[in-house]
């Protein structure tokens, strides 16, 4: 009987642990098991929703089917399969999206009310704009909507130097597209507000030639760069990409035709094209650069010609607050000494914060943050009264905005509602009522309450998606005016509090009119309108109606408020955003006097009145212009019942090197595989699977499956009435490497073939605590690690030893893990995130191991077992600090583990080095039982806008990183300080696009451990330290 020890086990775990790219899918989509979903469907579509939605629900099936024809026909392209909608109303969002590889559509009930945008009907540009995306990317896939992309991937190792380990732990990861998709930022928004000109659902309105003219005159627009992809993105870029992209897709249509849409479409779907450029030389004969200098040198030419009247009449006021791109709704105190507002100072985003700033010392202090939405002072100045949403998100991951009260002497806060949904509060001119709008279903109606939020009533009961702004009372403290919406554009009404009756004040088709606001006595009303096609600031007389014209913008002047001293407070939209601005003793204009501006056309006339693509008209375009979304039909519902997208496949080519460099091989280093995956529609489940292996045989296998349906036993109970909704997921691992490695049988060392199998299946049921940014998981992994040992004889004994599998691995691991994850948005958090991430992990794990086989005299092989009952814990603490307006930052990361109890085998190491911890040294160099590592990482931008393309790739910033680590690993108590390593690196770090779609993130490290250590491995010394180490990465994030 002779004892055999295998050697290589200890590193296969890794194979595991690391399985390449195994990236679950994400998706927009959230299924909220906890409501009750219904399905309606049409001859094209299928509409999913959840309670409470149902007029949203059947006004889409009313509208998609009507704009169907129109936006195909444009394409000439109609989607393999019925196209589903999936409408949300859970949270106070206005948006869409569309998974045009899953053929769906979400959708979200609430109307877009955002000052960037002109005001239109939300469910006809919505729906009409995610179609328009559905329709026009489909038709530009090259290689179908079943095959995204292809992945060519490569696996890069250290030169492991211990003689017990297989092969070195990754220090090279690249995974990079070849994308089916390669629409361009501004193309694919530009179209989708492009539509169909005879619609009329979105036009080239106020708002957007705004914006547009306010770039010209400025200087700054966005480069032909730029445009292409949402990068280094704010809201007002965000905003911008399509604006332009509109705006430059109306002047191809104009130039060069309307069909040239489809001609670009489809040249972007060619194989072999990677570029815009190309693609739009291919379709009009010039390149894309080419038309947008073009399209440029128009602009400047037109809009000097159209703003020459305007400048020689112009009428502004000092600006106040410069800071920031979104200074909202100035309110000057009724005692006149304080202008209160929003703006997002230096916030990437347009959540804005409440300000108030003294006119006389210029003081600024903030209030609170986020606030949204239009507000109120008290009539004595003390109080502001305000709406914001909840924040983080809820644990059902909603949030909807409800009214607070601020109390300026005492500094304090006081929530007056609750999950109410309301937003845009005033006072009433005695202070005892507040008035305020609330959504529901896409539609939002005016109501009243005590000022302490109670009591509150309806005072509009519209429900067909009307939309109220800016509520405010009359001076008497009888009526309420307001902004209303339904077909186009805006109207100022009011309603008699008494009698419920509403009558129209300010109504002109093709004239937006806003923001009413009073003045004490009264007898004018001021108001923001768009008569020229700039907004400006005007009053009006109540008892004449006459209207006089108080500023004369080249940009825009919007929400007026004016004290009893004639001074007017405002927003003015400049090339660089909003600014609030201040006009002192303001005068009051004939609008005829002043000078006025040269509108451009709205729509492109030559396709607004016949159908553009062929001589007839295939479709009655009046009908669809003066359409009646009051009176919808009600289709027949269904229980929902799930249905999953397509089966998409990935194919994907890897060269993974593992192998020790004297036992390279080129071709077994190529490794094809393929990927597929399938969500359901609300995502209550999901598959996402792989397979690759290479020509010996060594392959990598995974299935996950994803379970987001809430609890699965006792739902009503679990899921509708206690919320709790884990999300469940069943993973299954294989991997298998061959190896020859040396057994050591007695005085000899023999040298056999093996095959190293390992297996797992993972549980884990995760689900959110406190808020939606805690999140604990419950976790159970099943592992069983084996090897076949091809036949082999001990010269010794002269005893054959047959061929055998033996498991030498066996696991029952129970988890418990708490993740908070907490990262302030902003343009460079993709690059330079900042915030707190915090991971902690107990692990329970019964196991057995084999560390030795015995050959019995027959040349069978018995396998002897140690038991393992661990007790284990493991954490990681990363807070980062931002400095310079968070383009600098400054990183502490704490990573630490520990097995409970006496030391055990090497199997078992947590590792502090490589390329997850201290990058100074290699992976297997400092592992233990015990560890623990300190890293400073200091961050700091070398180019914050490269702005240049080598197709496919947009190359957008370059960061660079100075850090050190100082830690180490040990068994038992058996460590010293002196004993700690300490290391320094660099690291590049380029943020970059691809295909304009995928976010391509490449990062380079040169790292140096200033400690040099021997450590021996089965009686062999190995060396470490005061050596250099290199990584690179090439992947979707930078979340190594």
């Amino acid at each position: 009987m002779f004892n055999i020890k295998v050697l290589n086990f200890s590193l296969i775990v890794t194979a595991l642990i690391f399985f390449p790219f195994s990236n679950k899918l994400y998706s927009q989509f959230d299924p909220h098991p906890e409501l009750e979903w219904h399905t309606i469907e049409t001859k094209h579509f299928i509409i999913h929703y959840h309670e409470g939605t149902e007029r949203t629900a059947n006004t889409i099936a009313k509208i998609a089917e009507e704009i169907y024809g129109p936006i195909t026909s444009l394409y000439k392209y109609e989607p393999d399969e019925k196209v589903n909608f999936v409408v949300n109303d859970v949270s106070d969002i206005a948006n869409g999206a569309t998974d045009y590889f899953g053929n769906r559509i979400e959708i979200y009930s609430t109307a877009l009310d955002y000052d960037l945008r002109g005001t239109h009907n939300w469910l006809r540009n919505v729906i009409t704009h995610e179609f328009v995306h559905a329709v026009q990317v489909q038709a530009s896939l090259k290689y179908g909507r079943k095959l995204p992309t292809f992945y060519l991937q490569w696996l890069g190792y250290e030169n492991e130097i211990r003689p017990d380990v297989l092969y070195g732990y990754p220090n090279a990861i690249v995974s990079y597209p070849l994308s089916g998709v390669g629409v361009p930022a501004w193309f694919a928004e530009g179209t989708a507000q492009y539509q169909r000109q005879q619609l009329n659902y979105e036009y080239w309105d106020s708002h957007r030639d705004m914006i547009l003219r306010s770039y010209i005159e400025g200087g700054n627009l966005l480069t032909w760069g730029e445009m292409g992809q949402f990068s280094s993105i704010t809201s007002l870029k965000a905003e911008s990409i399509y604006n332009l992209g509109y705006a430059l897709t109306r002047f191809i249509s104009e130039q060069y035709g309307e069909d040239k849409l489809r001609k670009i479409t489809e040249h972007l779907g060619d194989f072999t094209n990677f570029s815009m450029d190309r693609a739009m030389k291919e379709a009009l004969g010039v390149d894309g650069k080419k038309v947008y200098e073009q399209w440029k040198e128009y602009l400047e030419k037109d809009y000097k010609k159209r703003l020459e009247n305007v400048k020689k009449d112009e009428v502004e006021g000092v600006i106040l607050e410069n800071k920031g791109f979104a200074n909202y709704y100035p309110q000057l105190s009724p005692d006149g000494k304080k202008v209160a507002y929003l703006s997002n100072q230096d916030y990437d985003y347009g959540s804005t914060g409440l300000y108030v700033y003294e006119i006389a010392s210029k003081k600024l202090d903030i209030i609170d943050a986020p606030v949204a939405s239009n507000f109120s002072w008290s009539p004595d100045s003390r109080k502001i009264i305000y709406s914001k949403r909840n924040y983080p998100r809820t644990i059902l991951n909603s949030t909807v905005f409800d009214i607070y009260e601020f109390d300026t002497k005492t500094k304090k806060e006081k929530k007056l509602t609750s999950k109410l949904r309301a937003i845009s509060p005033s006072y009433s001119p005695e202070g005892d009522k507040i008035c305020f709008v609330i959504n529901g279903d896409g539609t939002l109606n005016l109501q009243i309450a005590n000022a302490n939020g109670k009591g509150y009533k309806p005072l509009t009961f519209f429900k067909n998606g009307e939309q109220i702004y800016n509520p405010k009372f009359t001076r008497d403290g009888k009526k309420i005016v307001f902004d209303y919406s339904f077909e186009e554009a805006r109207k100022i009404a009011e309603i008699d509090i008494e009698t419920g009756k509403m009558d129209f004040i300010l109504d002109e088709k093709g004239i937006d009119f806003r923001s009413p606001f009073f003045s004490r006595d009264g007898k004018k009303m001021y108001f923001a309108s768009n008569p020229t096609g700039i907004f400006n600031i005007y009053s009006m007389d109540m008892d004449s109606g006459k209207v006089m014209q108080i500023t004369n913008a080249i940009g825009g002047a919007f929400m007026p408020s004016v004290d009893d001293n004639g001074n007017l407070a405002y927003s003015s939209y400049k090339p660089t955003g909003y600014k609030i601005a201040y006009l002192k003793n303001f005068a009051e204009h004939n609008p005829e006097a002043l000078g006025k501006y040269d509108q451009p056309d709205i729509l492109i006339t030559k396709y607004t009145s016949e159908d553009s693509l062929t001589a007839g008209s295939n479709y009655n375009w009046s009908r669809l212009k003066n359409f009646n979304d009051k009176d919808v039909p009600q289709l027949e519902k269904k229980p929902y019942k799930s249905l999953f997208t397509s089966l998409s496949f990935v194919p994907v080519i890897r060269f993974d090197t593992y192998q020790r460099k004297n036992k390279f091989n080129f071709l077994e280093s190529i490794k094809p595989g393929l990927y597929f995956f399938s969500s359901e529609m609300l995502n209550r489940f999901a598959v996402f699977g792989g397979a690759a292996m290479n020509i010996k045989g060594e392959r990598d296998l995974f299935l996950q499956f994803e379970y987001n349906n809430g609890f699965p036993f006792f739902k009503d109970f679990f899921t509708k009435k206690v919320g709790f909704l884990p999300k469940i997921t069943l993973e299954g691992y294989n991997t298998t490497r061959k190896s020859d490695g040396d057994l050591i049988a007695g005085i000899d060392t023999i040298n056999v073939g093996i095959t190293y199998d390992l297996l797992s299946f993972d549980f884990g049921m995760a689900f959110h605590v406190f808020n939606h940014d805690h999140q604990m998981k419950l976790g159970y992994t099943l592992s069983n690690y084996a090897y076949d040992i091809d036949a082999f004889a001990i010269p010794q004994s002269g005893i054959s030893v047959r061929s055998s599998r033996e498991t030498y691995f066996k696991a029952n691991d129970f988890s418990l893990t708490y993740n908070y994850e907490s990262i302030e948005p902003g343009k460079n958090s993709d690059i330079n995130p900042v915030g707190r991430i915090l991971e902690l992990r107990y692990d329970f794990e019964m196991s057995k191991i084999n560390p030795s086989i015995v050959v019995n005299e027959n040349g069978t092989i018995s396998t002897n077992y140690e038991n393992r009952n661990l007790n284990k814990f493991y954490g990681t603490w990363t807070e980062t600090f931002g400095f310079f307006k968070n383009t600098h930052s400054l990183s502490l990361r704490l990573a630490g583990g520990t097995i409970f109890g006496p030391p055990v085998e090497d199997f078992y190491n947590y590792y502090a080095s490589g390329l997850p911890g201290m990058r100074g040294y290699p992976f297997y160099s400092i592992g233990g039982g015990r560890s623990v590592a300190l890293n400073v990482t200091y961050r700091l931008p070398v180019f914050s806008k490269i702005d240049t393309r080598i197709s496919p790739l947009y190359l957008d910033k370059l960061y660079f990183s100075l850090y050190g680590d100082y830690g180490n690993a040990w068994n038992g108590s058996d460590t010293k300080l002196k004993d700690f390593k300490t290391d320094i690196g660099a690291q590049l770090r380029l943020q970059a696009f691809s295909f304009y779609v995928f976010p391509t993130s490449i990062f380079f490290d040169v790292a140096y451990g200033f400690d040099k250590f021997t450590n021996t491995y089965q009686n062999t010394p190995v060396t470490y330290g005061k050596e250099l180490n290199y990584y690179f990465g090439v992947l979707f994030g930078f979340d190594i």
